[in-house]
């Protein structure tokens, strides 16, 4: 009974040590129970379980009991789950092998003598316990609970590797030092080899998840200076062509007089006609009342036309709205680039894009486009790209400049479309 009561309290500082983890990396589900009592029940399962479980399977059986305390108490995807779950029982096993190892060889006890001394043995399982969770305080303070890049989740096997290998090297050292292969001191310079090891793979993650978000900053604003270049030319275009009409429109007058002048109607109406069909491109293909949001739309729709892409609008007046122009211009400007992009590999007669920007209590912006299948999963699509690293991060920038606001940003494919959609409100965050 004594055991399992020890077992127990070892359990729940560990379960307690573990939530601290997790919240340093993804944010906490909405529960019906408190974080209190989640800990408490987690730790009294986890704890029937390993009491029962034979040695050799423990590990495999830890590592499955963070798994779903995870699981059960944050948001995040499945390989995330397993990847934070065998880094976090790692560095326990890591720790647990350095104090134990540590008293071992500054005493110069045998392993079996340890052993024997329950109580020696229970006072240093604690504070093995203790120093985890001291560790995990400071993780968590030191990231100060900003939640993790999902965009990459490949990248993160690395460290989920190296944590991996450490627990194996405790495994292996410790089976050594039984069996008298290696004595206490060098076993003690291993652990402390192993836990730097360990530690330098918690850090690594860190280390991941700051490359990552320069990478998305960096291409964030790339797409800015795009979308404000395409935003100047969509203008630069429409100013010239504006004064080469109104150079022209004197022109056409004087010519058209003259010709009605001589009662030439049928020569009147065929001039009429040519200045039509030389009128093959419209200056504004849409009018909004934003001048941001007017130039952005009217030089992607521009190159979707170019493509053979058909484009519907639905809009009313825009002028109103309070968002960062240079915000918006890049969310669009990313959006239309994936719409363009998914019409592109269909046949020229469907391609389609179905755009509705309305304002109204809040700003709702839409962009339905025919697409070949894709898989759409956490309101993210799988990129077919070669070079994921570079690509895939249209929708990512939007989602970094939506957070920045009271905002909703969701994606869907059916039946051969694909949509996009977002809703700002008026409020901008402070």
């Amino acid at each position: 009974m004594t055991d399992y009561l020890l077992l127990l309290l070892r359990l729940t500082i560990d379960m307690i040590a573990a939530q601290l983890f997790f919240d340093s990396f993804f944010s906490r589900k909405k529960q019906r129970i408190g974080p209190i009592a989640m800990i408490l029940v987690s730790a009294f399962c986890a704890s029937v379980i390993l009491y029962f479980m034979p040695g050799r399977l423990v590990a495999a059986a830890s590592i499955l009991v963070f798994f779903l305390f995870h699981w059960l108490t944050h948001a995040s995807p499945m390989n995330y789950r397993i990847y934070f779950a065998v880094i976090f029982y790692a560095m326990g096993c890591v720790v647990d092998n350095l104090v134990y190892t540590g008293y071992l060889s500054l005493n110069q006890w045998q392993y079996q003598s340890l052993v024997a001394n329950y109580y020696v043995n229970a006072v240093l399982g604690i504070i093995s316990h203790g120093m985890v969770f001291l560790i995990c305080v400071a993780i968590l303070r030191v990231r100060r609970v900003n939640p993790i890049d999902l965009s990459n989740g490949r990248l993160y096997t690395i460290p989920t590797a190296l944590s991996a290998i450490c627990a194996g090297m405790v495994f292996y050292l410790n089976g050594c030092y039984r069996n008298g292969q290696i004595a206490v001191g060098p076993l003690f310079v291993c652990a402390v080899f192993v836990a730097v090891f360990d530690i330098a793979a918690i850090f690594l993650v860190s280390w991941i998840e700051q490359t990552s978000r320069a990478r998305a900053d960096s291409l964030s604003l790339q797409a800015q200076v795009k979308a404000q270049s395409e935003g100047i030319e969509a203008l630069s275009a429409a100013n010239a062509a504006q004064r080469k009409m109104t150079h022209d429109f004197r022109a056409h007058l004087e010519v058209l007089s003259a010709l009605l002048h001589q009662n030439e109607t049928q020569k009147a109406r065929d001039y009429i006609q040519k200045l039509h069909d030389e009128q093959n491109e419209r200056l504004f293909y849409v009018n909004t009342h934003h001048a941001s949001i007017d130039a952005i739309l009217n030089q992607k729709t521009r190159i979707a036309q170019n493509h053979g892409i058909d484009v519907q609008f639905q809009v009313n007046d825009l002028s109103g709205l309070q968002v960062n122009p240079v915000d918006i211009t890049v969310v669009i400007s990313n959006l239309m680039d994936n719409a363009i992009e998914a019409c592109d590999q269909l046949e020229i007669e469907n391609r389609q894009i179905h755009i509705k920007a309305v304002l109204e209590d809040e700003f709702f912006f839409s962009i339905r486009n025919t697409s070949l299948p894709v898989t759409v999963h956490n309101n993210s699509v799988a990129t077919t790209k070669k070079d994921t690293l570079l690509h895939g991060y249209g929708l990512q920038n939007v989602k970094t400049i939506l957070s920045r606001y009271d905002s909703l940003f969701g994606i869907d494919y059916k039946d051969g479309w694909f949509l996009a959609y977002l809703e700002i409100a008026e409020t901008r965050r402070s």
